[in-house]
């Protein structure tokens, strides 16, 4: 029998509260979990990546504080085909973001929870933002002390800039990543991967905080989260996001789908709060849980909505948004109100790990009025 992992997790609990004073993360609450754009892993070819870089991870649901409501009236005002055993977004509605809200089989669902009080949750992970920060972080990480308390603060301008870098010219940063098998490079080639980015700096964008940042971290000897790693393995794996909202919302109940990688690996760990052992979660049958089938709906669309902002530029997502007919602007309302519901009784229950530019995006389609 393996030996489980002992894991305390009061202290970055303490921490989190101390970072934002909003979020609850103590009172009792029910989480059901369903994931969209789960690529498993995400790696570098030599002229590719293995899946589309657009696409955000996405991994939340169904959120409930107290007793939680019926939803058979809900599923008997579908309409949906008896032969439908478990129901997914695809039942729901098809195609792109702006082609799902069409849906009136959606002004439904949404309806319903807003009526009834659900709340939503969810944690949206940029594959390729996700990928590529711990360029700045490692620089960060091994410069002198003077110089960290200088660039510190502009840590998330220098991430999003890379980011803005990297995104508009893929074609030469797959290369670049390939050729020195990123994130593990090697100590010899250190100066030649980071100047080749300067390189690429210079002839799109010519950012001169970004470039003397990069010309610093070319005398490094260490570049440390972003060496010892393996051959072109961008994201080894989505794990850290489902344990999360274990070690954080202590006091819940969390409901996952049936998802044997995730259930082995967690099954590895024991969590503790002050020593005590804490169990909080479970898997069940999406099929018998019509809560986690909800999350599917709810986590599918969101995942629609993510490689929609990745995909468009804020003045094309302007320009759709006018364009939006009845039922879309609808639907789109309601979907803002949902997630506004649920950010009044805690901005704990959303968690993004994004790019500046895809962020401004989002809020300008969560804010649509």
């Amino acid at each position: 029998m393996q030996n489980k992992i002992d894991f305390e997790v009061s202290e970055i609990r303490e921490a989190t509260k101390v970072m934002d004073v909003n979020i609850d993360i103590d009172s009792e609450f029910t989480f059901f979990y369903d994931e969209s754009n789960n690529i498993r892993k995400f790696h570098v070819k030599e002229n590719d990546f293995n899946s589309p870089f657009e696409g955000n991870f996405v991994l939340g649901g169904l959120v409930i504080k107290g007793e939680i409501p019926d939803v058979d009236p809900l599923f008997k005002n579908l309409n949906l085909q008896p032969s439908i055993k478990e129901v997914k977004l695809k039942h729901i509605a098809k195609g792109d973001f702006l082609e799902c809200l069409k849906s009136t089989k959606l002004e439904k669902i949404l309806s319903y929870l807003i009526k009834e009080n659900f709340y939503i949750h969810y944690s949206s992970i940029n594959l390729l933002y996700w990928s590529t920060v711990d360029i700045i972080d490692s620089i960060i990480a091994e410069m002198d002390k003077g110089k960290q308390s200088l660039y510190i603060p502009l840590v998330r301008l220098f991430k999003d800039k890379l980011y803005d870098l990297i995104r508009d010219n893929i074609p030469n940063f797959i290369k670049i990543f390939y050729k020195y098998s990123y994130p593990n490079i090697k100590q010899e080639d250190a100066e030649s991967f980071l100047h080749e980015i300067i390189d690429e700096l210079k002839r799109y964008d010519n950012d001169p905080l970004l470039q003397e940042l990069l010309n610093q971290a070319s005398a490094l000897k260490e570049l440390p989260f972003i060496m010892d790693e393996k051959d072109h393995i961008l994201i080894e794996s989505f794990f850290d996001f489902y344990l999360r909202p274990l070690y954080l919302f202590i006091n819940s109940k969390h409901i996952f789908d049936n998802e044997d990688q995730i259930s082995d690996k967690l099954s590895t760990f024991q969590l503790f709060n002050y020593g005590v052992k804490v169990d909080n979660y479970v898997f069940d049958d999406s099929i018998k849980n019509r809560y986690i089938q909800i999350s599917d709906v709810l986590m599918g669309l969101l995942g629609k909505m993510f490689t929609y902002i990745n995909k468009t530029s804020y003045e094309d997502i302007d320009k759709d948004l006018f364009n939006l007919n009845e039922q879309q602007s609808k639907n789109l309302k309601l979907l803002n109100k949902l997630i506004d519901q649920s950010d009044s009784v805690n901005p704990g229950f959303f968690h993004s790990i994004d790019a500046g530019k895809e962020l401004e995006k989002r809020r300008k389609i969560l804010t649509y009025s």
